[in-house]
């Protein structure tokens, strides 16, 4: 059972973080009047500009190749790095009038960059009512009631983490539509599955999303059907966005949710991000706008905006171009495309150059496309010429394929400072290793627990056969080469580079050969790969403050010790957005 939450208003999370807004903000004193003492926004106790500057003392790794280890270093007043090295002479550097931070008898770092997670979407589903994967029908017809009963207030009912691809086709006399259609009979209803590829609804939900009996499947999306043709409630890839749509919470609940995931960045960690959803049709990245105006953001932001496979080009690349945000100084850009290229495995819509052992869907034998091959070469150079940097979600071999084909299409001098990158990158066929090296293509993946578990490889085995030991070829990408950046995908999988890192060093093939490599990856790695390193990735001079304090020496640690480290302190351009009840450095 789900257990209600009462989240605070956005409203309240604002007078909260803008406390830690970062330096640059305004310093003038504000005043709550009865519901609290006055608070100066440049106290330093509040993380807040300071005049003087800021030394950070401790066992300090600087993630520069050529001196990767320091005593100390220095920031200034706008949160830039002014001195890397011994405490001597960075406190000397800095003056009588610095503040000190000690970093105690853990470690100091570079803070951690996440390249993929889905943060509005995770605050919002925080909110849902939610169901346990693995159930049946029957089971998932009860939870819908709950849900019903749960959410009064609403015109929607919503929930998430239903396992939905094990209900497609008729479950002997009862459909998807029918059984949400009796648990939920007088409002309409959305169920998100727990992959992220799918969701349920009933009649009231297609008939908010247009959805009647001789509606076509949308482009790069399926609406499940009965054998005579009748919409059985399941809605596959990007069909599902025709319900998401409609059923997308208010800006309030909306911006709620995005404040209560902010927390749960900073708390990890984590001091930039690239937001991977990029819904922008519903709404979702203006939460981050609005908190950007209301400096409300305690992270570094490297934002996508989704490629509808369903809009005229043109009318989309307009639309892009209108939202495009680069402004070097701020802490929100909006300068990545993010393409789906295919589906998933366990759908059996993960494109594939040969074709499934065994298809989950015998309509798809290799699998479901997004886009044509013809369509991303269309899209692609004009996406560069934009200045938009591309993010193709790839899990079959054919879809990796057709992403780096894409790229190639590019023509030179086309935005040639940017770096694209595939994410998940499941399967790569062995031909094309080499090639993300050769077109500067950066491989991004998630070492989330199921991807990693034997188990599941040999589940996989029994639709893709032997191609299931090659799952997320971590060491076959650095052995050919290829930039690797180790992302979270949170919160289809868990939160924290901490638990990735150690993951990605234990799993029993394929895995990131040392610590040094799997920091690098997750530091320095995705902010060149999302253009950022020019400002963060690594603590040396010129850098923002971008840094994290640790309770452990991760050097010191067996590879399987290093999940149980705590983030004790997290700061974003010198301006202190999380700390540890029981850190006191």
């Amino acid at each position: 059972m789900s257990t209600p939450r009462t989240p605070r208003m956005f409203a309240a999370a604002l007078a909260i973080v803008a406390l830690l807004a970062p330096t640059g903000c305004s310093s003038d004193a504000t005043d709550p009047g009865a519901d609290g003492p006055e608070t100066t926004l440049g106290d330093p106790r509040n993380g807040g500009p300071t005049e003087a500057a800021t030394v950070v003392t401790g066992r300090v790794y600087t993630g520069v190749a050529d001196e990767p280890w320091a005593e100390a270093f220095a920031y200034d007043a706008d949160g830039v790095i002014t001195a890397v090295g011994s405490s001597d002479d960075v406190l000397s550097a800095a003056g009588d009038e610095a503040r000190i931070v000690e970093g105690g008898p853990g470690m100091v770092m570079p803070g951690f960059e996440d390249a993929h997670v889905h943060i509005p979407e995770a605050g919002i589903n925080d909110g849902l009512c939610l169901m346990d994967a693995g159930l049946t029908l029957e089971d998932y017809e009860a939870e819908a009631v709950r849900c019903a009963e749960e959410s009064t207030t609403d015109e929607w009912v919503r929930a998430a983490g239903a396992s939905l691809f094990g209900l497609r086709g008729t479950q002997g006399d009862k459909t998807p539509l029918e059984a949400l259609e009796r648990a939920v009979p007088d409002r309409p209803a959305v169920i998100l599955d727990d992959l992220g590829h799918a969701a349920w609804t009933n009649s009231a939900g297609l008939e908010a999303a247009g959805i009647a009996e001789d509606t076509p499947d949308p482009a790069g999306g399926i609406i499940e059907r009965t054998e005579d043709g009748r919409p059985t409630g399941l809605l596959l890839e990007d069909a599902q966005h025709l319900v998401r749509g409609p059923a997308t919470p208010d800006e309030a609940t909306v911006d709620e949710g995005m404040a209560v995931a902010l927390e749960q960045i900073a708390a990890a960690g984590i001091t930039t991000v690239s937001d991977a959803g990029g819904y922008w049709q519903g709404g979702l990245t203006d939460a981050w706008t609005r908190a950007a105006d209301a400096d409300g953001l305690t992270v570094r932001a490297v934002n996508s905006l989704y490629l509808y496979p369903d809009l005229n080009p043109d009318e989309q690349l307009a639309e892009f171009e209108q939202r495009y945000r680069n402004e070097p100084g701020d802490l929100l850009r909006v300068d990545t495309a993010k393409i789906y290229v295919d589906g998933i495995l366990d759908l059996g819509t993960a494109a594939m150059i040969e074709p499934y052992d065994e298809a989950p869907d015998p309509d798809f034998p290799n699998g479901f496309h997004y886009f044509t091959a013809d369509q991303l070469a269309e899209y692609a150079p004009r996406l560069a010429e934009l200045g938009f940097r591309m993010e193709f979600h790839t899990i079959g071999d054919q879809a990796n394929r057709d992403a780096l084909d894409a790229i190639e299409s590019i023509p030179e001098g086309t935005g040639e400072d940017l770096v694209h990158r595939t994410t998940h990158t499941y399967l790569v066929d062995p031909a094309d290793l080499p090639r993300f090296a050769e077109l500067g293509v950066a491989a991004d993946v998630q070492a989330g627990p199921d991807t990693l578990d034997p188990a599941y490889r040999e589940d996989l085995r029994a639709i893709i056969g032997d191609r299931a030991d090659g799952l997320v070829p971590m060491a076959g990408l650095l052995d050919a080469g290829a930039t690797l950046t180790l992302s979270s995908d949170w919160d289809a999988d868990p939160l924290g580079p901490l638990g990735t890192i150690e993951r990605a060093l234990t799993r029993d093939r394929e895995g990131v050969p040392d610590l040094g490599t799997a920091i690098e990856a997750t530091t320095i790695g995705p902010a060149r790969t999302m253009g950022v390193d020019d400002v963060t990735g690594t603590i040396e001079v010129g850098k923002q403050a971008d840094y994290v304090v640790l309770s452990e020496d991760l050097f010191e640690l067996e590879s399987d010790q290093i999940d149980e480290t705590q983030v004790l302190m997290t700061t974003v351009a010198g301006t202190e957005v999380f700390r540890a009840e029981s850190f006191t450095g």
